[in-house]
Parts: C-alpha cells; sequence; structure tokens
C-alpha cells in the first residue's frame, strides 16, 4: 500500500514539476534603476567574465547544463539561468535570458546598484571622470538555479557568487559577493522561478551593501 501510495505521488510529482517544462524557457528578470550619488569615488567596470562551468550530465543539479548540450557555444551560456526537472529528478528544459540580455548584465547592474548605494559613483565611457576613475573586473563564479525535490513541497534554490577585483580598498585582494536563497513551492512554475532569482539577485545586492557598509565603518575607526 506505502509502495502504491508512493508510486501515485512520483507521478503526480512528475506531473506538476514538468508540465510544458521539457520545453526551453525564457525569462526576462527586470533590474532596478540606480543612480549615482552626487559626489564620491568614481568606478568603473571594466569587464565581466562567466567562468561558471556547463557540464553535460552533472552529478547534481546545482551544477550548470544544458537540454540541447550547448555548453560550449557562449551565445547559450551567457544567458543560461537554470534547468528544470521532472518528478523523478530527470533534466529536462533549461531557462535563459532573452536574446540581447545576458547573466553578464545583470551581474553589471546589480554591482553598479550595490556601489551607488554606498556612496560610489559607477561612471560610463560618455562620464568626464570616466579615464580617472578606479576599473573594477568582475568574475561570476556562480549564477544557477536548481530544483531539489520532496514528497511533499518543491523546493527552487539559486545561489550566486562573484569576485569583484580592484586597486580599491575592499577590492584590492578580490572580493567575494554571494547569495544562497532557497523558496519552497507546491507547484514550480514560471512565476517560482522568477520568484528565487529575483531573490537571489537581491540577496546578492544585500551582501554588496552589508560588506561595503563593514569596510566604511572599519576606515573610520
Amino acid at each position: 500500500m506505502k509502495r502504491s501510495l508512493l508510486s501515485v505521488l512520483l507521478v503526480v510529482l512528475a506531473f506538476v514539476v514538468s508540465g510544458c517544462a521539457t520545453t526551453r524557457g525564457v525569462m526576462e528578470i527586470q533590474t532596478e534603476e540606480s543612480v549615482n550619488p552626487a559626489s564620491g569615488q568614481a568606478v568603473k567596470i571594466v569587464q565581466v567574465v562567466d567562468l561558471r562551468i556547463f557540464e553535460i550530465r552533472p552529478p547534481s543539479p546545482d551544477i550548470p547544463s544544458l537540454k540541447n548540450n550547448e555548453i560550449n557555444n557562449p551565445a547559450i551560456t551567457s544567458r543560461a539561468i537554470a534547468r528544470k526537472r521532472n518528478g523523478y529528478g530527470k533534466a529536462i528544459g533549461d531557462i535563459l535570458l532573452p536574446e540581447g540580455q545576458t547573466v553578464m548584465d545583470l551581474v553589471s547592474d546589480g554591482l553598479a546598484k550595490g556601489l551607488r548605494d554606498n556612496g560610489y559613483r559607477v561612471v560610463s565611457e560618455s562620464d568626464p571622470d570616466f579615464a580617472d576613475a578606479v576599473p573594477l573586473t568582475v568574475e561570476i563564479e556562480t549564477f544557477w538555479g536548481w530544483l531539489q525535490l520532496g514528497a511533499w513541497k518543491l523546493k527552487v534554490h539559486y545561489d550566486t557568487a562573484i569576485v569583484v577585483t580592484g586597486p580599491l580598498g575592499p577590492f584590492a585582494d578580490g572580493e567575494t559577493f554571494t547569495s544562497d536563497v532557497e523558496m519552497g513551492f507546491a507547484i514550480v512554475n514560471t512565476e517560482s522561478w522568477k520568484k528565487a532569482i529575483d531573490a537571489g539577485l537581491d540577496e546578492l545586492n544585500q551582501d554588496i551593501g552589508a560588506r561595503l557598509a563593514e569596510y566604511r565603518v572599519a576606515t573610520l575607526n
């Protein structure tokens, strides 16, 4: 009887998780607008590098992978943000950002907001202070959403880790900022993934803000 009930639950879970999930999904992520403070140290984000390693058949869902094994195609990997799974844990459809938006864009926008919120001016090439602004480089080590199956609830995880380096106090030796989001859902759909991804970006921004605030306090003491 218990085995029969478990079989029914697995079938139901497979339906709930998959639905149309076998196909590739495209999801646009909106980033929050940020404005430079009136004054403050000028910085410029000169390079954002995606260091994520994709595998064809990874041993665990937290390792990036793609439905069509396009793991060596940067036009695809630069937009890949998550992989869906069915009720048996089998990897199925993946989730990409739309053409014209990349993971590097999301990270750059998020970092710029965190810097601006903490008194730094993030300038572009058209800004008169661009030449003298402190250059920052960013390495994306982790930026991935994955699904953890459970008997009664499904958990969507979104993990990020970026390293910011530049000739400026907190970044001199490379500073790592992270987020680790876990959200439970009875049914996982597009809205579920979006909530988890948005939460991951928010937490990353909070970590940036907290670290920069700690540095500012330390320099005043």
